[in-house]
């Protein structure tokens, strides 16, 4: 007897993908942000599906890679779980997928692929030489954080610093854009944060989808142009321009250079340097298993995360068991630094606004400029919270690794 074929179901399985990441096989739903790692057997029942739409005929192939009976319907029914099987995702006007714009998209992978060919990655490299040798040679161009107050008052430098942090913060996550571009897979752009910190992150989920080996550049995209970006401000200063362009210059390359240390320093906090790690020891969601393993070790699991802990990868575990120790000392540093760096200064800024709310005329630019900085605390220091509990609301739907 011929196998039943279900239209529907065919064009349900049509929407996934299925690709090898070396180790495991991954389905997706690109359009939905949705992503789960599966055995051999799993991905053969799935590209059965496409290409016959006969449950019957997916769970035989299946059993013949598995060795064994396998219960196609069970399988099925935890794909619609995981809604890899749910209709397409509604996009809004000016949108052509999950968090794509047109004009956006209108960068083609073959223009942004001669931005990370052979040529330029010499480029990035040279430019790293450069930075590297200006700054042992040249004392007089390295980095201090004196560099901060680069404008006549603390009010100013602060706004003006939060300014050059947003530009070159979104010049870092462009790169990452662009790369992940290059080799077909598409990003998201999104405020997110690290601890305390608020930054721009570039939602590379789909990533998964294209060998580990590909990935190298994307990760490393966002600190190669940050350093052309630093090469660039030295070199300038060492033409000598006038003391107030020296001063911006010397600002910008005490941003970059904190953002380049930055991604290397805070390995355990999802930086760039973490996904370079994850991926090299082959781990699928590293940050969250370590998470889970530091939870287990200092308080106590819930019935779900201990089941979620369980259900992760055996190499996710194992890399976690020692990995946890950088994690906890990331966080420490990070408690650390709030409480010696950033506290003080938020602190001297908060009193120096106060004192200019109360002395200035309303109006004034002192005024001003002191309700500016109360801004920038305000959201410096509130953001984080309300974005750590999006983006739990976001894991708990499954939108989120």
């Amino acid at each position: 007897m011929a196998a039943s074929v279900d239209e529907n179901l065919r064009e349900r399985a049509a929407r996934l993908t299925v690709a090898f990441d070396g180790e495991a096989w991954i389905l997706g739903r690109p359009d939905m942000g949705v992503f789960v790692a599966v055995p051999e057997p799993g991905a053969v029942f799935v590209t059965a599906l496409q290409q016959t739409g006969s449950l019957a005929e997916a769970t035989a192939r299946a059993g013949e890679v598995a060795g064994e009976d396998v219960d196609g319907a069970d399988f099925l029914d935890g794909l619609t779980a995981a809604g890899l099987l749910a209709p397409p995702a509604e996009t809004a006007p000016g949108m052509t997928g999950r968090g794509q714009i047109r004009w956006i998209e209108g960068v083609s992978p073959r223009v942004a692929a001669r931005l990370f060919g052979r040529v330029a990655w010499f480029c990035y490299a040279a430019a790293a030489v450069f930075v590297v040798t200006l700054l042992l040679l040249d004392p007089r161009l390295r980095p201090s954080w004196e560099d901060a107050w680069f404008l006549p008052s603390p009010g100013l430098s602060a706004f003006s610093w939060l300014l050059l942090a947003v530009l070159f913060g979104a010049l870092h996550e462009a790169w990452h854009w662009l790369a992940g571009r290059a080799i077909g897979v598409p990003a998201i752009f999104r405020v997110s944060y690290r601890g305390i910190y608020l930054v721009f992150e570039t939602d590379l989920t789909q990533i998964v989808t294209v060998p580990r080996r590909r990935r190298y550049g994307v990760y490393l995209a966002g600190m190669a142009v940050d350093v052309v970006a630093l090469a660039l401000a030295l070199a300038l200063r060492t033409l000598a321009p006038s003391p107030f362009v020296d001063d911006v210059l010397a600002a910008v390359a005490l941003l970059l250079s904190y953002t380049i240390v930055w991604q290397w320093a805070a390995l355990p906090l999802r930086s760039d340097s973490y996904a370079l790690l994850a991926n090299a020891l082959r781990c699928r969601n590293l940050y969250r298993t370590t998470w889970l393993t530091a939870k287990a070790r200092l308080f106590r699991l819930t019935d779900a995360e201990t089941a979620e802990l369980a259900a992760a990868g055996e190499r996710d575990r194992r890399v976690a068991r020692w990995f946890v120790l950088l994690y906890l000392a990331g966080v420490a540093g990070m408690v650390w630094t709030f409480i010696a760096v950033v506290l003080p200064l938020v602190s001297s800024l908060g009193r120096w606004a106060v004192t200019q709310l109360g002395s200035g005329a309303i109006g004034s630019a002192g005024f001003w400029e002191a309700a500016a900085v109360v801004l920038y605390i305000a959201v410096q220091l509130g953001l984080p919270p309300l974005l750590a509990l999006r983006e739990r609301r976001l894991r708990q739907a499954r939108r989120l690794l």
